[in-house]
């Protein structure tokens, strides 16, 4: 196996294990406390980060086994995805100064605590003595040309280019927020692929993740307030408090939204772009 191959596989091995490591931490600690948020934000992070690195060197894995781990993350990313949206809505509602039905605060408080069951129910030792078998499964095995810059450039290179597209997307002023969130995705994949590589991506890809997360902030404030318009919508109640609350989420929706045009307007454009696809097929 020549040197680049070599320190390929090692390198690879190691951020995989490393981000499993955090998965099934992440895990132990919401299958015990599914009533903090927190513990549900991390778990879903360390997933969206192990599921990017198993992107990212997807060919130097058995297709088999990866398949059979993105599933079971995926199945844990949506049990935690119904928790996360009630905590969210609780959130929203009280930055937009909306008045919530004691119905409706219920609903919520109800549907938070089944999702809390439902996912510590899941996570149990069994399905976490699983999970930590895939340290068997994250052995690399890569091509005899392939090396470290070259699975960066391999990796980084598109992922930029979707994230771009995205962007251009979002930009436009009859951009949904449907097209906000596929953007926020992108621009998560992108940043936790850049994090994956660190200083192979160049020197200043430290400086593209802070931007990144500035991104992230505002786009993921905006698919708050889309979520929980969606899950507090009744059109059985026109009440006059219901159409208040809804007005108030509306405008908290605009004021994120326009926050987001506003740091686009700073951020991303099209220098920025010819910048960093440059800088990502220069990477050797």
């Amino acid at each position: 196996m020549r040197a680049g191959s070599k320190n390929l596989k090692l390198y690879a091995e190691a951020k995989l294990q490393a981000r499993l490591k955090k998965v099934s931490a992440a895990m132990r600690r919401a299958g015990k406390h599914p009533e903090d948020a927190e513990n549900i934000h991390d778990l879903r992070v360390a997933i969206r980060r192990l599921t990017q690195g198993l992107r990212a060197f997807k060919n130097l894995l058995d297709r088999g086994q990866t398949r059979k781990m993105r599933r079971r993350l995926k199945k844990t990313m949506d049990l935690c995805g119904q928790a996360r949206n009630c905590d969210v809505a609780r959130d929203v509602l009280r930055a937009a100064g909306a008045s919530v039905k004691e119905r409706l605060d219920r609903r919520l408080e109800n549907t938070r605590s089944q999702a809390g069951r439902e996912l510590s129910d899941y996570l149990t030792d069994s399905t976490r003595a699983k999970v930590e078998k895939w340290k068997g499964w994250l052995r690399a095995k890569p091509g005899p040309t392939q090396t470290i810059a070259s699975a960066a450039r391999r990796a980084l290179v598109p992922l930029a280019a979707q994230f771009f597209k995205a962007r251009a997307g979002a930009a436009k002023p009859e951009s949904t927020t449907e097209d906000m969130h596929q953007f926020r995705l992108r621009a998560k994949r992108l940043r936790y692929t850049l994090e994956i590589f660190g200083p192979v991506a160049g020197a200043t890809w430290s400086q593209r993740v802070q931007e990144i997360r500035g991104l992230q902030e505002r786009l993921g404030a905006i698919n708050d307030c889309a979520v929980t318009r969606d899950m507090i919508a009744d059109p059985s109640d026109r009440s006059a408090r219901a159409r208040r609350s809804e007005a108030a989420l509306e405008r908290l929706l605009r004021e994120r939204i326009q926050a987001l045009r506003e740091y686009l307007d700073g951020h991303s454009g099209a220098e920025t772009e010819r910048l960093w696809l440059d800088e990502f097929k220069k990477i050797e």
